[in-house]
């Protein structure tokens, strides 16, 4: 059968099975019968990309549905776009056609749909990524978090490189409309991050202002030696990209670079053609580009800012190009004064930071370039530029949220997991009326036992996690959505990162694998001083500490994470084998030598921990037990699956794309494993079924 007549003759068991169904709109009406209430709820993504004649089909299956956007971001694109005509048919009495907003979304903002509006941003794990946007586009209405320093030199903000490069604007044909300077320096950034990160591929982003830019750019980084990159431009889906300004939307990566490409002409001038961003909405193009990094953004410039004249010209978006270039090249400091709301007097919060003050600590107020503030961040005297504490009090700020989340669920959860900050305490106003000199020792203690310990500040932090409010594993609470009868539209920015089903206390299901931070316990001569006394303490209290976070844990690994942590890049046969034997005799190890937690029961977890977006660790790492879990939740969810089909689900699931024969071999024997346990079977068809 075609798809539309099966779906036509088979849709009611075809939905009930695969009750969601992820498409297009222009396929939703080529494929499914027009029949009204067809599908509960129908949701657009990206709906400032979908034109209201392609919507239309769509939301008449629907009972209701939810439009989702941003009205700052990329319109749908014009290529290949018809316009109507308005020809002699029209009378003055007769019918008048009425013009289609640009978008879905336009259409239900004009339509004046109710609208919620997602204003917590934290995919930015600097303010400044997002600072310029917050003020041009959002009318400061987003709340970001502040992070707690590191700045340029930690990887992290904004920064300008001013280039030696030409544009060439007539030439040969292979560099014409192209800045070979630029792309070149462009090149070698990237080559260094590769070389300096052997194990994992760098997630960067090459954003240019047009095609050929883009186009030379791709060739000479393909030219290169290194395969590594040429496999992170084919295959990693966190890796590397090189795209233009017109198709970047939807992507986001730790760093972004720009080329600006242009350059001044032979008389000296800088010409106001910038290409896209001349149109009308180039400012929206500019939007979505400077938007796409979580850590940092560098532009790759020709001219200097004050070289763009944007006075000169009244195109919007050269004259939000010039600001962004004054930010990269200046900093947040350019942003107009407004976006930092003005200081309200609070005793509370002057009195705990006159109190720390007197303590010989470093304490700033009110710190954040949007709505949210961190009411104090603490530093020790003698790094007073490395806040390592962040305070949050019940001041009026925190009243006006106004569910429990928005109060201290969300901030905790972004501030100590995103944003890396060491320490983040609460200090209520009855605990600090009631005995002010506990709450001084408190955070006096937090804050010199965060400067000491050895968790990096702002630099590779870890995923959001769970609030755990005791020693038992709790599943983190959905955000709630309300969705109105008949047509709802949201418009903002509005992330939704790293929501995976929760594992209950005995690990059923997967959860993200959240890797060992790093840092720190002790120099090269604590393991030298091993097998003796003290030195065993050391290394036991960090295999603790690792295999809590990462249990169950490939001794391997284990041993190369805990020899890290004492300055050790690589750790020999003799090392790995000192450092093992400073286990905790609580910690147990299974028949593959698997160092696992105490809490965590070998032959009762069923859970996995997934990588989706790159390999965090190598899949001979993995330990068998949890490739196998991972295969009998996917066997049960498939209703069986073969095997070749099931090894290429279960290594996506570990963040691997290439079925080798050395992984297939390791594969093999977690289905071996697994039919031993009696946690799957094969049938007489070669189908694998959880058991």
């Amino acid at each position: 059968m075609k798809i539309r007549e099966l779906m036509s003759t088979y849709g009611d068991v075809i939905t009930r099975a695969m009750p969601c169904v992820l498409v297009s709109p222009d396929s939703l009406a080529r494929f499914f019968p027009a029949t009204a209430g067809l599908f509960d709820i129908v949701v657009f993504d990206e709906a400032s990309q979908v034109r209201v004649a392609d919507a239309i089909g769509a939301m008449g299956r629907a009972r209701s549905v939810v439009v989702v956007g941003d009205s700052e971001q990329m319109p749908p694109t014009s290529f290949a776009e018809s316009t109507a005509a308005t020809g002699d048919d029209d009378s003055e009495d007769g019918p008048e056609a009425v013009e289609d907003e640009e978008s879905i979304l336009t259409e239900c903002v004009q339509a004046r749909v109710g609208r919620h509006r997602l204003s917590w941003h934290y995919r930015s794990q600097d303010e400044s990524l997002i600072a310029f946007s917050n003020h041009h586009h959002y009318d400061g209405g987003l709340s970001t978090f502040p992070a707690p320093g590191g700045g340029l030199e930690a990887g992290i903000g904004v920064s300008l490189v001013r280039v030696d490069g030409h544009f060439h604007r007539s030439g040969k044909r292979g560099v014409l409309q192209t800045n070979p300077a630029e792309a070149e320096a462009i090149v070698a950034e990237i080559r260094r991050r590769f070389d300096a990160s052997p194990d994992v591929l760098p997630s960067i982003g090459v954003v240019t202002f047009n095609q050929p830019q883009r186009a030379h750019i791709e060739g000479l980084l393909r030219d290169s030696d290194d395969p590594r990159i040429v496999e992170a431009l084919d295959e990693a889906s966190d890796g590397l990209f090189v795209k233009n300004l017109e198709n970047v939307q939807g992507d986001e990566r730790d760093t972004v670079q720009f080329s600006t490409a242009f350059s001044v002409n032979d008389r000296g001038i800088l010409p106001l053609n910038f290409g896209p961003l001349n149109r009308a909405g180039g400012q929206r193009r500019l939007n979505v580009a400077v938007t796409r990094a979580r850590r940092q953004v560098i532009v790759f410039s020709s001219f200097a800012p004050e070289q763009l004249r944007a006075e000169e010209t009244s195109s919007v978006g050269i004259r939000n190009l010039r600001s962004y270039l004054d930010l990269a090249a200046r900093g947040p400091s350019v942003l107009p004064s407004d976006l930092r709301r003005r200081t309200e007097p609070d005793r509370h919060r002057d009195e705990i930071a006159e109190a720390l003050r007197a303590r010989g600590l470093t304490v700033r107020t009110d710190v954040g370039l949007s709505g949210f503030k961190v009411d104090l961040t603490v530093a020790t005297a003698d790094q007073p530029d490395r806040p390592v504490a962040a305070v949050l009090l019940d001041g009026k700020a925190w009243w006006a949220r106004a569910t429990a989340g928005d109060r201290d669920g969300l901030p905790i959860q972004v501030l100590s997991g995103l944003m890396g900050w060491p320490a983040v305490e609460r200090v209520w106003l009855p605990e600090w009326l009631a005995d002010r000199e506990s709450v001084v020792e408190r955070l006096v203690g937090v804050t010199e036992e965060a400067a000491l310990g050895d968790r990096p500040l702002s630099i590779a932090p870890s995923p959001v996690t769970e609030l755990v409010l005791d020693e038992q594993p709790r599943e983190r609470p959905e955000p709630v959505a309300t969705v109105s009868r008949g047509i709802a539209a949201r418009v903002g920015d509005g992330p939704a990162a790293n929501r995976s089903p929760a594992a209950g206390p005995r690990g059923m299901g997967p959860v993200p694998f959240v890797p060992w931070a790093g840092g720190l316990f002790g120099g090269v001569d604590v393991l030298d001083e091993l097998p003796g006394r003290g030195a065993t303490q050391i290394v036991a209290g960090a295999l603790a500490k690792v295999v809590a976070t990462e249990g169950p844990v490939h001794p391997d690994r284990l041993a190369k994470l805990v020899g890290g942590l004492f300055g050790l890049e690589r750790v020999s046969g003799g090392r790995r084998a000192a450092i093992l034997q400073a286990l905790p005799a609580d910690l147990r190890i299974d028949d593959e030598s698997v160092v696992w937690p105490a809490h965590r029961t070998p032959g009762e977890w069923t859970g996995f921990r997934t990588s989706p977006e790159v390999a965090e660790r190598p899949l001979e790492h993995v330990p068998l037990r949890e490739i196998v879990n991972a295969m009998a939740e996917h066997a049960r969810s498939a209703a069986g699956m073969p095997v070749r089909e099931l090894h290429r689900e279960v290594l996506a699931v570990f963040g691997f794309r290439r079925l080798t024969a050395g992984v297939e071999e390791r594969l093999d024997s977690a289905v071996d494993l697994g039919i031993t346990l009696g946690r799957l079977r094969i049938d007489q068809d070669g189908i694998v079924h959880p058991a």
